[in-house]
């Protein structure tokens, strides 16, 4: 017989925050949580109402977090859709670890920022593979395309794979990043750095979500961690600063620009709030699960969305899953209680720049097609634009040569804006992917299973690919390999 669980009346207020409130509390005593009664109750109806427009997608399940950040107390935290739920209602979604995909992001360019990166400094959004103990490891964007030169303010605001996995390796690969979560207080992430990769700064180890949402309330305090606390009746510990104020700002600047973003969410995305929050998504790979997570000075939330048997989301997003969750809770705290924004720190100024190769725009430099203000950490601020950084007839942006098979390509969203260098010389016809001893690993839950292999070399046109054991077909101006269990040569 199955069993079903018995609702009563009264008594049972926030269910999943006074379970953890009692199991973390010492045996015997009486406590008073930090939980806001009403503010609680919102939070439920919130989940309950934005799941209901999800259900034909198979989405059964959400949790939320609220932090006030002044003293780190909880004031509401919901586990799933409804406690007495008989589909895992009881399971508490705030604790339960699960993979946080892109939701990850920040802390690596706010690591990067330490380093002397700044929101200008460009990236390579091109394919790339790096070699492991297990194989080569290949990321990819969410929707396949390869971005060329990116800032790392439009990488972290889309939410660029690539872009993310080269920053973390040009600042000492997963160690670093490791080490900096768990300082923030991520208690999951319990294996040596070679176990995760480059990847974990894309989310493949499984993190709770009230301790990723209280990693985000130090982003949110400019540096300054205090531990969270479902007690009312206890003092709040003192704050202790583990990040540095003037980059955590710019990550938030960053994470409020609605137009950083345009390339991947569009203009009107939900998390594009009528007042300034810092606004971050999250989806794990096949949809299994997807977040959404922010902050103003005055309070931290934190949504997950999910199922609890671990099936997929029938193509549910951070921005189309947890994100209208998240909307409603902050906007109920701005009616409520209020919100406000940061004041620029002292040691952040301002600059325009040009997007496409990150220089600074001065009164001396040449007068450019298209420029954007920045912020800028006193003394980082990058080179001056001068003529040879274009071309004398077109205001063209000159990029190096690496750029010249994606400024062909139908992914140049810069148009007529960039060009290369010309060279008399001509390159050298090579494989670039696969690369020698590539392993793949055919996976049910992939496109085709896996399958489908791209093909690229060095030089874009008149290539004709060969393989004795393997079917090697065109699509576009693209060729594929159509894989099979075995080993092969191309």
């Amino acid at each position: 017989q199955p069993m079903i669980l018995q609702r009563f009346n009264g008594g049972f207020a926030a269910p999943h925050a006074v379970e953890l409130a009692e199991r973390l509390a010492s045996e015997g005593s009486t406590l008073r949580t930090s939980i806001d009664a009403i503010l609680q109750e919102r939070v439920e109806t919130i989940i309950t109402e934005r799941l209901k427009g999800l259900s034909s997608r198979h989405v059964t399940h959400a949790a939320a977090v609220v932090i006030e950040n002044q003293s780190g107390q909880v004031l509401a935290l919901a586990g799933s859709r409804d406690f007495f739920a008989p589909d895992g209602g009881q399971i508490n979604g705030a604790w339960t670890p699960h993979s946080p995909g892109s939701a990850v992001k920040p802390f690596t360019y706010q690591l990067a920022f330490e380093r002397g990166w700044t929101p200008a400094s460009i990236i390579t959004d091109l394919p790339i593979e790096f070699a492991t103990s297990t194989g080569t490891y290949r990321p990819e964007n969410y929707d396949r395309k390869s971005y060329g030169p990116m800032t790392c303010r439009a990488a972290l605001g889309n939410s660029l794979n690539i872009s993310a996995v080269k920053v973390l390796q040009s600042i000492g690969g997963p160690s670093v990043l490791l080490d900096r979560l768990r300082t923030l207080g991520l208690t999951t992430l319990d294996q040596e750095p070679e176990h995760y990769g480059l990847g974990l700064t894309i989310g493949n180890a499984p993190v709770r979500l009230l301790e990723l949402t209280q990693a985000y309330s130090t982003l949110a305090r400019l540096g300054m961690s205090i531990p969270w606390s479902l007690r009312a009746d206890e003092k709040p510990a003192p704050g202790v600063r583990i990040l540095a104020a003037a980059e955590c700002f710019l990550i938030a600047d960053i994470l409020n620009d609605n137009q950083a973003r345009l390339l991947t969410f569009g203009a009107h995305s939900p998390i594009r709030l009528p007042f300034p929050v810092a606004v971050k998504t999250g989806t794990s790979s096949t949809y299994r699960d997807n977040w959404t997570l922010g902050y103003t000075p005055e309070f931290t939330v934190g949504v997950w969305a999910g199922n609890f048997d671990n099936t997929p989301m029938q193509d549910v997003s951070g921005v189309t899953g947890a994100a209208p969750i998240f909307r409603d809770v902050f906007e109920e705290l701005r009616k409520s209680c209020g919100t406000s924004w940061y004041e620029v720190p002292a040691a952040v100024i301002r600059g325009r720049i040009d997007p496409r190769n990150g220089r600074r725009l001065t009164t001396q430099s040449p007068t450019t097609r298209i420029s954007r203000e920045e912020f800028f950490v006193a003394g980082t601020e990058p080179p001056v634009a001068t003529e040879t950084d274009y071309e004398a007839d077109s205001g063209k942006a000159i990029l190096a040569p690496e750029f010249s098979q994606w400024i062909k390509s139908q992914d140049n969203w810069l148009g007529d804006l960039v060009t290369t260098r010309s060279t008399s010389s001509v390159p050298r016809l090579q494989i670039l992917h696969p690369i020698p001893g590539t392993v793949v690993r055919l996976d049910p839950d992939l496109p085709n299973g896996g399958r489908h292999l791209l093909l690229q070399a060095s030089i874009a046109d008149g290539v004709d690919w060969e393989s004795d054991s393997l079917e090697i077909q065109k699509d576009g101006a693209h060729a594929i390999a159509n894989l099979k269990t075995g080993t092969h040569k191309i």
